[in-house]
């Protein structure tokens, strides 16, 4: 009987590559009952994201903070990145917001009259 090779563990999120914990997020959405079902990657996607927007914010926040000669960063710091970094403004106030893609303009349908056909009723 040979030894079985031992697997070795890694979480979700180092096999993403990521510092937010997938699981965590993926228990969330479980709990939230957001949706009944949810693909695999759905948690890892959200935790991708929401790594991005705290990267994003924390380092305008630091120049930010760097900016006025402080070394930490309080909540006004936060509060001023979030309004500089355009998609968080948007998605703080609640519209999500698109790619500028362009897009062909559909014509405009004009109301025509419906071609329902006439039946007759036939008497046998």
């Amino acid at each position: 009987k040979g030894a079985k090779a031992k697997k070795s563990r890694s979480s979700r999120s180092s096999r993403a590559g990521l510092l937010f914990p997938v699981s965590r997020v993926a228990r969330q959405l479980r709990r939230g009952h957001f949706a009944e079902r949810f693909g695999a990657r759905a948690p890892v996607y959200l935790a991708a994201v929401l790594q991005w927007v705290t990267h994003k914010t924390m380092d305008v926040a630091g120049k930010i903070s760097k900016k006025s000669k402080q070394q930490r960063i309080s909540p006004s710091h936060l509060q001023t990145a979030m309004q500089k970094i355009s998609v968080l403004k948007q998605l703080l106030r609640g519209s999500v917001p698109r790619r500028h893609v362009r897009t062909v303009p559909q014509s405009q349908r004009v109301a025509s009259p419906s071609k329902k056909k006439a039946t007759k009723s036939k008497k046998r």
